[in-house]
């Protein structure tokens, strides 16, 4: 075999290796830049969410302030005064007429003299309001260095625009939105209509206010009004230092502001490095193998071509016949150094194949910590959230009269945060029974009928303050008979289903809860008209840590383990589980129990 053969059977090798691997190393690195994405998109949305929620509260005040004006002038004072006593984050409230001229000014810190009035004639909020829509106004630091923005909202009387209302408003809060995202490896920043930066947690990059519209991105999610994924090539950038980036951003839908989440792409996408890595190893060791058979092949070739020179030789002479029959000893032991070769290489894998099992032991030595880590952490976090849950609640119940609106409404934050975290903690223990097998069923015979009316009743009061109606139907002939389960653990499978039906139904929607006999098993069900599941994302419903897209834009919190804890409870009970939905029309989630 000439070197020339070589060379091309080895370099046909070679790109079959690399060919073969490119087919699941390209989908794999796709999938990992959309899972970053899709992590992204998920910090940035709660952000935008507590952003654009604050500053829509702030403007509905502000609008039926205005209302009451423009319906009775004369308390004008007293609805101010109102507006600022119930509103922390307002600093000052003025009227000002069609001019432009303020005629009335009350500051929450300080006295207002004549003197003192402004002239907005020339601002584009006022301008806006009085063309009969409300708008804010650019932020800017006030001389207490805060974050401050104006808001303008019309004052009608009689079907016409007469006066606006202007707010000056300490935006603080937004700043506290983006202070601290999940992840430190990643900052979030709010441009305004320009592509300049307007909030950020530190005082002297909002002073500097840089300019961030040339970025594609940033340009895309200001002009379209669209959301930007952070997949397209000219998504990302580089930072002010250099650093190349990945990035998602979207409108915050009020005030004409834009919100964007970056984090290094050596970090979002670490993954990728990784798959690469692993490739480039596989390719390696395969055309090494490769080279090593060709060598081999090559020798052998060699070998027969020499026998075959030497056989020829034979009948010439004998001397010739004793010369060929010594290099044909040579031969056998250059054969034989090759077999030792091929021992060798055949040793090498078996080593690489004991490694390989070692690693892949020590794996699931880390598995079985992880589970044990995150069941000793859960429990040691459970003690002290519900002491801190309850000295929220203490303080609230207690104190509650003394406390400033703005200390309850802290002190109610704290506590809703609080009372998710114990809800996180008892998921993962859950979790964390299941996978070590310790997640126990007390089975006892009895009448499921109660359980089912305890629930319904319970959240058709929480459905009433939402404007949702519940109901349970059961067979009108007979009872249903009697089952064997575990009251604990089915109460927990209710509550998983009633408590997602109320999340994600809107007001004026309808819960059913209905219970059947069917062919020696007791099916119970709950139907929702509510946001639905995607067809493409049914099969991961009661996966670990799965919600669906429309639900976390619905509702940014939850764990994702509530419908995976179901599953199990039902499945120990040797039931079945299961859904079905159609989105925008409602979900129906099932299950199934032998009857005793």
């Amino acid at each position: 075999m000439t070197i020339w053969r070589t060379s091309v059977i080895f370099a046909v090798v070679a790109a079959v290796l690399i060919i073969v691997n490119l087919t699941w190393l390209v989908p794999a690195l796709r999938a990992i830049e959309a899972a970053a994405s899709v992590l992204a998109l998920q910090v940035l949305e709660r952000a935008r969410s507590d952003v654009s929620g604050s500053l829509a509260t702030l403007q509905k005040q502000m609008e039926q302030a205005a209302e009451e004006i423009g319906v009775e002038p004369e308390r004008g004072r007293t609805v101010i005064d109102r507006l600022l006593k119930h509103n922390p984050a307002i600093k000052s409230v003025g009227i000002a007429g069609g001019d432009g001229k303020e005629i009335l000014r009350i500051d929450r810190f300080r006295f207002v003299s004549p003197a003192d009035l402004g002239v907005y004639a020339e601002e584009r909020s006022f301008t806006e309001a009085r063309d009969g829509s409300a708008s804010f106004g650019d932020i800017f630091v006030s001389p207490e260095l805060e974050p401050h923005m104006t808001l303008a909202v019309p004052v009608r009387r009689g079907g016409r625009v007469a006066q606006a209302l202007i707010g000056d408003l300490n935006v603080r809060g937004l700043v506290s939105a983006i202070h601290a995202p999940p992840t430190r490896t990643g900052d979030i920043y709010v441009v305004d209509r320009e592509g300049n930066q307007i909030i950020h947690p530190d005082l002297s990059e909002l002073l500097r206010r840089p300019y961030f519209g040339d970025r594609a991105i940033v340009r895309r999610v200001i002009d379209g009004a669209v959301t930007a994924h952070g997949l397209a090539p000219e998504d990302g950038y580089r930072s002010e230092v250099g650093e190349h980036m990945f990035a998602v951003g979207m409108p915050v839908g009020i005030a004409d502001m834009s919100i964007f989440f970056e984090q290094p792409r050596s970090i979002a996408l670490a993954g990728q490095r990784q798959m690469i890595f692993l490739a480039g190893i596989t390719v390696l060791l395969g055309a090494v193998i490769a080279a090593v058979v060709i060598v081999a092949n090559m020798r052998l070739t060699r070998l027969n071509t020499v026998l075959e020179e030497r056989n020829q030789e034979s009948v010439v002479s004998a001397k010739i016949l004793v010369r060929r029959d010594r290099e044909l000893v040579a031969a056998n032991a250059r054969l034989r150094d090759l077999l030792l070769e091929l021992e060798s290489v055949g040793k090498m894998l078996v080593r690489r194949d004991l490694e390989l099992s070692r690693a892949n032991a020590r794996l699931e030595e880390l598995d079985v910590i992880k589970s044990e880590f995150v069941s000793i952490a859960a429990h040691q976090l459970r003690t002290p959230l519900t002491g801190v849950r309850w000295s929220y609640q203490t303080i609230l119940d207690r104190d509650g009269a003394s406390l400033t609106p703005e200390q309850r409404r802290l002190l109610t934050s704290g506590l809703g945060a609080t009372l998710r975290m114990i809800d996180l903690v008892n998921d993962l223990l859950s979790v964390a029974r299941i996978e070590e097998g310790r997640f126990g069923i007390r089975l006892r015979t009895q009448s499921i009928t109660p359980l089912l009316e305890q629930f319904i009743t319970r959240y058709a009061m929480l459905g009433k303050e939402k404007g949702i109606s519940f109901a349970l139907e059961l067979p009108k002939d007979k009872p249903l008979p009697d089952l064997v389960f575990d009251e604990e653990r089915i109460a927990m499978v209710l509550d998983n289903f009633l408590d997602n039906a109320l999340k994600y139904t809107e007001p004026g929607g309808t819960v059913v809860m209905r219970a059947i006999e069917d062919h020696a098993r007791i099916a119970v069900s709950v139907q929702d008209s509510g946001i639905g599941i995607t067809p493409s994302q049914l099969h991961r419903v009661f996966t670990k840590f799965f919600r669906a897209d429309n639900a976390i834009r619905l509702h940014t919190s939850g764990t994702g383990l509530g419908l995976y804890v179901a599953k199990n409870i039902i499945e120990k009970h040797d039931g079945a589980i299961d859904v079905k939905s159609e989105e925008g029309k409602g979900t129906i989630f099932s299950f199934t129990l032998p009857i005793a």
